[in-house]
C-alpha cells in the first residue's frame, strides 16, 4: 500500500492504485464491493492556472489525505503568498473521523488549544511528519516568469524546475 497496490500494467510502467482498500464487504456497508459499483479516486497532481497562465502545480500521495494535504500547499500560496518551497514547508494537519486530527509540532501550541476548545482531539506529530502528507510542486514567478520547485523534507523527492 505504501506505493499503490504494487501492480504495474505490462509494458507501461503505470502501477495501479490501490484506492479499493476503502471499499468494505459487510453488505450493509455504504461502501460495500458489488458489481457495478464505482470506487472514489483522488487525483494529484492539481494544476492551478490564472488568466489563462499556469500559476502553480502541487502534487502528493496520500489517498484521502491528498484532499487535505493540496489545499493546504496550495492556499499557502494562492492566499498566503509563500513561493513553492516554503508552502509545502508550512506546517500541516489532518483530520479524521469524529473531530480526531493529528498537527504537527511546529503548529503554536495555542492553536492546537484553539481547536480543543472547538471539541477536537489534537494528536500532537513530530515537527516534520509523513502522516500529514508529502508535497512536490512547481510554481511559475508571475513577475519574472521563471520556475520554481519545491520538495517535500517529510518524505523522498526533488525539486527540479527547466
Amino acid at each position: 500500500m505504501p506505493f499503490g497496490s504494487g501492480f504495474a500494467i505490462p509494458g507501461t510502467g503505470l502501477v495501479l492504485n490501490n484506492i479499493l482498500k476503502w471499499m468494505d464487504l459487510d453488505p450493509a456497508s455504504p461502501n460495500v464491493v458489488k458489481p457495478g459499483r464505482k470506487a472514489g479516486t483522488m487525483m494529484s497532481p492539481t494544476q492551478i492556472f490564472s488568466e489563462g497562465m499556469f500559476r502553480v502545480s502541487v502534487g502528493t500521495p496520500g489517498s484521502y489525505g491528498i484532499l487535505q494535504t493540496q489545499p493546504q500547499m496550495q492556499l499557502n500560496v494562492l492566499e498566503f503568498g509563500f513561493n513553492i518551497q516554503e508552502a509545502i514547508e508550512q506546517p500541516r494537519i489532518r483530520v479524521y473521523r469524529d473531530r480526531l486530527l493529528d498537527a504537527e509540532a511546529r503548529i503554536p501550541e495555542a492553536t492546537r488549544q484553539g481547536l480543543q476548545k472547538r471539541g477536537h482531539t489534537v494528536n500532537v506529530l513530530d515537527d516534520w511528519s509523513w502522516v500529514v502528507g508529502g508535497g512536490q510542486g512547481i510554481m511559475r514567478d508571475p513577475e519574472s516568469g521563471a520556475l520554481m520547485a519545491g520538495a517535500d523534507p517529510r518524505r523522498d523527492g526533488y525539486a527540479l524546475a527547466i
